[in-house]
């Protein structure tokens, strides 16, 4: 096995580790305002993201996104966070930080920098990357076509029925998206069509519906989505939403009753053939409430599909809340206040972490673990204390601690 130089090594671990916690910037509220870019969350930019994720600070030098990139470390695209998100990112860093820094120092490379802009920039573009889909399987998708009994009304490639239109000249040229949005806007035509054939909707589960959209397509890899592209936008998708959907949805008690609500209480799907799925089996429920309330179908044009699966997605990520009084615990309990005093007010062998002028966020949280971790992890030996393990639920509350006015003695 050959060894990996310096700089590998250490950038097999900086994404890697930290990929989601992206999750706090770009897409922390419905709307935000525009004279707002510090306080209590700091607005990451997934453009310059991907720039610095491939140029500056040569992250693609081991990691992939959609295919595109290293193959030394995983492919960062289509991952799927813990719950709470910013949490669970911080606590991978966290908790893999001592191998990662033994790895950096053994191979006596420089330490790369990363302020709070740069790391939310980072982690922008790595959120939108968790929703890209993998290359779906033909092979799979081939038996997903003849298995639901779509084979009996369309063909592919001149194979199966003509009842309805061949598959492969529809899907030449469409993305996941465009497919999804084709799916939809034709749903209300199938229905009727699709149960007297089949005598049920045909329900689609896991990787399935990646696997057909492959298999349509014959092999055909276009437009796959590329890596530095960012395939939707949480704005335009919120203004598609309240245009298309919010009569029956409603998002953080803002909206319709029809349908179930869709904030962030709601686990949902982040990549776009999850959420093809969704749409695809509750299309006959959905219609049906719509017509009996006169509400029209929704008809999605151009990206507005993409914009709306953005903007759904992005609910999910936001800086996680927390307890004063639970973090002062926690602060204990994992060890933090052996070395930094029990109320975080700093001792002889560590500093006080108490907040300054500036309120911390996950974000600046993390970013300063990066910048001081190596130094503490020396000192967690030389002491002979071991490294604590953080649960995804301790950050809010550790947050919070740190950012509370510390109670008089």
């Amino acid at each position: 096995m050959a060894i990996l130089n310096g700089r590998k090594r250490l950038l097999i671990g900086i994404p890697a580790a930290l990929i989601a916690v992206a999750l706090l910037v770009v897409f922390l509220q419905v709307r935000r305002p525009t004279n707002t870019r510090r306080a209590l969350y700091i607005i990451g930019e997934p453009e310059k993201g991907a720039a610095l994720f491939f140029g500056d600070k040569q992250c693609g030098i081991c990691h992939a996104i959609n295919g595109s990139g290293g193959r030394v470390a995983p492919d960062l695209s289509g991952k799927h966070p813990g719950t709470p998100a910013m949490g669970w990112l911080v606590t991978v860093l966290w908790n893999h930080g001592p191998g990662m820094w033994r790895q950096i120092r053994q191979k006596n490379d420089p330490y790369p920098q990363l302020d709070a802009q740069e790391m939310a920039d980072i982690f922008a573009f790595l959120y939108q990357a968790s929703t890209i889909d993998r290359a779906g399987d033909p092979g799979a998708g081939q038996r997903v076509f003849n298995e639901k009994g779509c084979i009996r009304c369309h063909s592919v490639g001149g194979t199966g029925g003509q009842a309805a239109p061949e598959l492969s000249k529809i899907a030449a040229g469409l993305d996941a998206n465009a497919w999804t949005r084709a799916m939809l806007n034709h749903a209300g035509s199938m229905i009727s069509p699709i149960t007297s054939s089949l005598g049920q909707w045909p329900q689609f589960t896991g990787n399935e519906m990646n696997d057909l959209i492959a298999y349509v397509r014959l092999g055909d890899s276009q437009p796959a989505t590329k890596a530095r592209e960012i395939p939707g936008n949480a704005e335009r998708g919120w203004a598609v939403f309240q245009s298309r959907c919010i009569q029956c949805h409603s998002v953080r008690g803002q909206g319709g009753s029809v349908g179930p609500e869709l904030g962030p209480e709601r686990d949902f799907p982040l990549t776009t053939a999850q959420f093809a799925s969704v749409l695809w089996n509750h299309a006959p429920a959905m219609l049906r409430q719509a017509s009996e309330n006169k509400i029209p179908p929704p008809i999605l044009q151009g990206n507005e599909m993409a914009d709306l699966r953005a903007f759904l997605a992005s609910l999910r990520y936001f800086e996680p809340a927390g307890s004063p009084l639970v973090g002062e615990r926690v602060f204990s309990d994992r060890g933090c206040a052996a070395c930094h005093g029990l109320t975080a007010e700093g001792t002889k062998i560590g500093p006080g972490l108490r907040s300054g002028k500036e309120a911390f966020t996950t974000i600046s949280f993390t970013a300063a673990l990066w910048r001081h971790g190596p130094r503490m992890i020396d000192r967690a030996e030389e002491l002979g204390i071991p490294w604590p393990t953080l649960k995804a639920t301790d950050i809010g509350n550790l947050v919070s601690f740190l950012n509370a006015p510390a109670r008089p003695k």
